[in-house]
């Protein structure tokens, strides 16, 4: 926590950019729960919480690696500060269907928040090198996933909260505001950017041949893509599985989507705890625990989905978030170190959209399996998907721990 704090300390642009986030990470969470309870008041249905989902993550799937080439080409700084602007307005169509009691508002702003966000997480992850130092990279990854994790418990907490005993408008209120209050900080942050002539004269499709050309050569990046797209075709299990237990599965409504949700944080941040405390900017042993985590994720995922009790699916689910806190700073650290500043903004781009592309499989179809299928299968099924990613990146990662694959970070 000390080299936290004085990370944030000594970095006024990453403090900044920290602050921006920690305040969206906060709204979307109250907007997470109070999503769930209304659609699943609305519809009764877990398909209907998938295709709420799809919804949301659609447009980075179809848009993602094709507006990649203007994350590079365009200042991140701007790309961010718009994004949260509009996203800011489109929040407002949640209340509208509560109040005209139609599904169709919620399908509408799913699919219109992401739209408006489709540029933002793959700008954000381009930016981390650009004003944070090399020895610094692993530990700011690590400090904002552990944020994240701590946020979410607030976040879902306090959105189950207001969300059953005030009204969920209240969340989808305080989640606009928080888009608000990211675009403050974000505008304020001083970000060098590449301004290579010849780049800007590269044509538009000649940038975007280069992102899939690095994207293939590129090894370590090539797997990275590949787990996170074996990973999404199950993980969409996840996404709608927190809110079916704690509604349908455990009866405790709101107030349960919440307190899931809150462990989930809990989870994240211990997990970004571990990765500050025992990997640092160690590449051996983030490559390492990148693997291996993603095997003690499966084991666990599949003890959850067998849980009947909320004791036990709680304890399940914390330990099994614990190891989605040390995969997550490990994807963006090492996808970071391992590819070129002047097509990362391009690679993750191209990793995000991949990864949500395979979602919406999960999504359009998860909901429909636990209510044909059954969750405890189905949780075995996703368990096993987790222990291939993390085995087939053990086998491999002698490949990628060679010092001279390290790219230089700052531009």
């Amino acid at each position: 926590m000390t080299k936290s704090y004085s990370l944030l300390r000594r970095n006024p642009n990453y403090r900044k950019l920290w602050l921006a986030s920690s305040g969206s990470i906060l709204g979307d969470w109250f907007n997470q729960v109070a999503l769930g309870q209304v659609t699943l008041s609305l519809t009764h249905s877990p398909a209907a919480m998938g295709m709420v989902l799809l919804c949301r993550s659609l447009p980075a799937v179809l848009l993602g690696p094709f507006v990649s080439p203007l994350i590079d080409r365009y200042p991140k700084k701007m790309i961010m500060f718009i994004s949260d602007l509009i996203r800011a307005a489109v929040v407002i169509l949640f209340p509208m269907a509560i109040l005209d009691h139609r599904g169709t508002f919620l399908y509408a702003g799913a699919a219109l928040l992401g739209l408006s966000g489709v540029m933002f997480a793959p700008a954000q992850q381009a930016a981390f090198p650009l004003i944070v130092s090399n020895k610094d990279l692993a530990p700011a990854n690590a400090l904002s996933s552990g944020t994240y994790g701590f946020l979410s418990i607030l976040g879902a907490a306090g959105g189950g909260i207001v969300s059953s005993l005030l009204n969920p408008v209240v969340s989808f209120l305080i989640n606009s505001l928080s888009y608000v209050w990211s675009a403050f900080y974000i505008f304020q942050i001083h970000m060098p950017e590449n301004t290579d002539e010849n780049k800007k004269k590269e044509t538009y499709f000649d940038s975007l041949k280069e992102g899939f050309k690095e994207a293939a050569g590129n090894k370590a990046a090539k797997a990275i893509i590949l787990i996170g797209i074996s990973w999404g075709l199950a993980g969409g299990g996840y996404a709608i599985l927190i809110p079916i237990l704690g509604d349908m599965g455990y009866g405790m409504g709101g107030l349960g989507i919440g307190t899931l949700y809150a462990i989930d944080g809990l989870g994240v941040l211990l997990g970004a705890l571990f990765v500050q405390r025992f990997i640092g900017s160690n590449h051996k042993r983030a490559n390492w625990w990148y693997g291996a985590a993603y095997l003690t994720q499966a084991f666990f995922f599949a003890l959850l989905a067998q849980s009947a009790v909320f004791i036990a699916g709680a304890s399940m689910l914390l330990l099994m978030r614990f190891s989605s806190g040390i995969i997550i700073p490990l994807d963006s650290y090492l996808m970071q170190v391992h590819t070129k500043p002047e097509v990362r903004g391009r690679i993750f781009s191209l990793h995000n959209s991949t990864y949500s592309g395979v979602m919406q499989l999960s999504y359009a179809s998860m909901g429909y399996l636990y209510e044909t299928v059954g969750i405890p299968v189905m949780g075995l099924v996703i368990g096993f998907v987790s222990f291939l990613c993390g085995l087939s990146w053990l086998l491999q990662m002698k490949t990628f721990t060679s010092p001279d694959s390290i790219r230089d970070f700052r531009l």
